[in-house]
C-alpha cells in the first residue's frame, strides 16, 4: 500500500541528501485554489518552511532557492512571483526573487554561513496569488551546502503542495473507542464535501467510501492506523489529501500469533527475543543487522518536524506525524542477516523494539 501525503518531502534523483531538515506548512491548509472565472479575486496563501540542522556537526551553508511553479496550468502555484513576500528569519540573510529561475533565494551576507543544530529558523513565502486550476504543485527546496572542507554541491527536496477547490472540506475524522482490547470493535467516523472521491486504507485493505461519512470495523487484533484519502481535481494531476486515525489493542496479535512479551518466551519450541533499541537517533543512518528472523516495530510520538526513516524488510519507510497531530506505526518482518538502517530528527524520539526469534540480540547501532 502506497501513501501520498500532501506536503511529505522527496529527495531529488541525483541521490545528494540534504544536511538541513525542511517541514512545510501552508495557510490556509489545505491551500484553496482560485475561482476559475479570470474577475473573481484570487485566493491568497502562505507557506512556512521550518528549517534545522540536526546534526551535531555544523553545515556551511551558500544559498537556499525555493523554486514555485508559476503560469495558468493545474501544477503551477502562483499566478505571479512578483506579488510574493519573501522573509527568512536568520540574521544578516536576505530573500529576493530570482525572475528568470522562477526561484527565490535566500542568502548570507558572506559566501557562505555556518548553520549548527542550535540554529533554527524559518522561511516565508507570504502573499501567493493561487493559480485558478485544482492541482499539486511541486515545491523544490535547493540548499547549496557542505560539511567541513568539502566542496559545495546543490541538494534539493521536493514538496509537493495541493491546491483544493474552494468547497472542498475533509475533516473530524474519529475513531472511537481509541483503545480496545484484541479482537474489539471500532466505528470510524468523518466530515467531507461531495466533490471528492474518499478511499478508506488500513493494513492491505483499500475501501471504497465515496458516498459513506462513517463505518464500523469488527475484529481487530492489533495496532491499526486507518487512513482515510480524498482525490479531486483533474485526474491527469489530481490533489490528495489524506487525514489518519488510530486504535491501540491491549495485547494485540503479532504475525506469529498472539503475543504477550517481556524478555524471552518460548512458543512451540521458538525462544522469542524482545528488544528495546534505546539509539539516540540523528539525522545520519545507523547500521545494524538482523541475526536472526524477526519483526521490527516502530511507533513515532508526535512532536514538529519529527521524522523516521527505517531501511529494513527490503524496503524504505517514512514515517512522519500528520496534520491531525496522530502517531505513526510500522511493523515489519525481517530476516535474519539482513540489513537494518534507523534516520530520524532529534526531536522524533521514536519507540523502536525488535522481536527476533531467537536469543541473540541486534549489534547495538552506534558500534
Amino acid at each position: 500500500m502506497t501513501l501520498v501525503v500532501q506536503t511529505q518531502g522527496t529527495v531529488t534523483a541525483d541521490g545528494n541528501e540534504p544536511l538541513l531538515s525542511y517541514t512545510v506548512t501552508t495557510t490556509p491548509s489545505p491551500l484553496k485554489a482560485s475561482p476559475e472565472n479570470p474577475q473573481a479575486p484570487e485566493e491568497i496563501g502562505e507557506i512556512v518552511i521550518s528549517v534545522s540542522r540536526q546534526s551535531g556537526t555544523p553545515a556551511d551553508v551558500q544559498s537556499i532557492r525555493v523554486k514555485v511553479p508559476a503560469g495558468t496550468m493545474s501544477p503551477d502555484l502562483a499566478t505571479d512571483l512578483a506579488k510574493v513576500t519573501p522573509r527568512i528569519t536568520l540574521t544578516g540573510w536576505t530573500g529576493r526573487l530570482d525572475v528568470a529561475a522562477k526561484e527565490f533565494v535566500f542568502s548570507p551576507a558572506g559566501s557562505h554561513a555556518p548553520i549548527g543544530p542550535d540554529t533554527g529558523f524559518t522561511i516565508q513565502l507570504s502573499d501567493i496569488p493561487i493559480s485558478r486550476k485544482v492541482g499539486t504543485s511541486p515545491i523544490t527546496v535547493t540548499e547549496s551546502s557542505r560539511t567541513g572542507s568539502s566542496a559545495f554541491q546543490d541538494r534539493s527536496t521536493v514538496f509537493n503542495l495541493g491546491k483544493f477547490p474552494a468547497d472542498f472540506y475533509l475533516r473530524n475524522f474519529l475513531c472511537e473507542p481509541s483503545i480496545i482490547n484484541n479482537g474489539g470493535d471500532v466505528k470510524l467516523t468523518w466530515e467531507r464535501s461531495a466533490n471528492a472521491t474518499y478511499e478508506l486504507l488500513y493494513g492491505d485493505i483499500n475501501r471504497d467510501v465515496t458516498n459513506r461519512t462513517s463505518l464500523d470495523i469488527e475484529g481487530i487484533k492489533s495496532d491499526t492506523t486507518f487512513y482515510l484519502r480524498a482525490t479531486t481535481g483533474d485526474p491527469t494531476n489530481p490533489v490528495i489529501r489524506i487525514v489518519s486515525a488510530q486504535v491501540t489493542v491491549t495485547k494485540p496479535d503479532l504475525e506469529v500469533g498472539n503475543l504477550a512479551v517481556n524478555g524471552e518466551m518460548a512458543i512451540a519450541g521458538t525462544v522469542l527475543t524482545r528488544q528495546e533499541l534505546s539509539i539516540g537517533l540523528r539525522e545520519r543512518w545507523l547500521t545494524t543487522r538482523a541475526t536472526t528472523d524477526g519483526i521490527l516495530t516502530a511507533r513515532l510520538p508526535w512532536a514538529g518536524g519529527a521524522n523516521l526513516y527505517v531501511d529494513a524488510g527490503r524496503g524504505v519507510h517514512f514515517l512522519q506525524p500528520l496534520e491531525d497531530g496522530h502517531s505513526p506505526y510500522l511493523s515489519i518482518p525481517v530476516l535474519k542477516g539482513e540489513q537494518i538502517r534507523f534516520k530520524a530528527s532529534t526531536n522524533g524520539n521514536p519507540s523502536i523494539e525488535w522481536f527476533g526469534f531467537g536469543r541473540t540480540e541486534l549489534a547495538n547501532p552506534h558500534l
